[in-house]
């Protein structure tokens, strides 16, 4: 897929900065600023954002107040804004949780291997599938849209390199079960450009490429590029961070995420049609860095985006 008309498609972009991104910070935000930070994402056009996760208070107590997030939501903006909010549940129990205030959109998530996924959801591979199949079933029941996000589909801290056949596996298990989406996972930040090539053109003879989606970390200074090759492989679904903050708690390393506002500058740049507004990101941006104290590591909100002169 390399026609103009083709890499013009308009993107879809999920802001997961408010659970993914801050999972893993030192600082903890309180209720209210948390709020604040989905309304920033909400009012710049992202089309989704991830607010919160219902998994246990023990494993991931700086999203503890996931109940208070999704209520404080509704308050504020109406119950209509559940239709551009997602929240991560782990199994039933969370599923429950967030049918019971008011979720319509949720996302499971499963490691392509058992040794992340036993340090991740304390399950094995096929033990979370059971438990994915019981998510999928009282979802539908509810009315209520569910992703799969595929862990570590790139590379494993436990296992290393991940063979793309597994991958597949899953992916085509999750569309079997009903999944709305399915998210690719670079969670330690190893892919390059030609896995993720690669992987998509395999995938696409099993995901309709209009489902899938790039979920990216920039460890190692790859992600913008991952994001361009996945984009120009066919894939018009990304995920990001607003400032590039996150990681994941459970692997070893694992810096922060692909930052939203850069992300989004690059592929309108590249003649993507983005919907977001990247000076409002790069105004959140600027904020969180106020609120956290420290620079944080996107580099858009630094440098401003650049509009040349027209010479004459």
């Amino acid at each position: 897929m390399t026609s103009a008309v083709a890499l013009s498609e308009r993107i879809s972009f999920t802001e997961v900065g408010p659970r993914d991104g801050l999972q893993n910070l030192p600082e903890e935000l309180t209720t209210e600023r948390k709020l604040e930070l989905i309304g920033r994402a909400l009012d710049a056009g992202v089309d989704l954002v991830e607010a919160t996760s219902f998994v246990s208070p023990k494993w991931v107590p700086k999203l503890a107040d996931a109940e208070a997030v999704m209520t404080g939501l509704a308050t504020q903006r109406g119950p209509d804004v559940m239709n551009r909010v997602r929240v991560l549940v782990p199994n039933r129990k969370g599923l429950e949780r967030a049918l019971d205030v008011g979720a319509k959109r949720v996302i499971v998530n499963v490691g392509v291997t058992d040794s992340f996924n036993q340090r991740n959801l304390n399950r094995s591979v096929e033990e979370t599938l059971k438990d994915i199949g019981v998510v999928a079933q009282l979802a539908r029941t509810a009315g209520c849209l569910w992703d799969a996000s595929l862990s570590v589909a790139f590379g494993c801290p436990f296992e290393g390199r991940v063979a793309p056949e597994p991958v597949c596996e899953l992916a085509g298990e999750m569309i079997a079960l009903g999944a709305s989406e399915i998210s690719l996972a670079d969670t330690i930040g190893v892919a390059d450009p030609s896995q993720i090539t690669a992987m998509v053109e395999l995938l696409a003879a099993r995901v309709p490429l209009s489902w899938l989606s790039l979920h990216l970390h920039d460890t190692r200074a790859m992600g913008l590029a991952n994001a361009l090759a996945g984009y120009q492989a066919g894939v018009r679904r990304f995920d990001g961070s607003v400032g590039g903050i996150g990681g994941c708690p459970f692997a070893p390393r694992s810096t922060g995420n692909v930052c939203s506002e850069d992300l989004l500058y690059m592929l309108e740049r590249m003649g993507a049609g983005i919907g977001a507004d990247v000076s409002g990101l790069c105004r959140t941006a600027q904020w969180l860095e106020k609120l956290l104290g420290r620079e944080l590591p996107g580099r858009l909100y630094r440098a401003g985006i650049w509009e040349p002169a027209l010479r004459g």
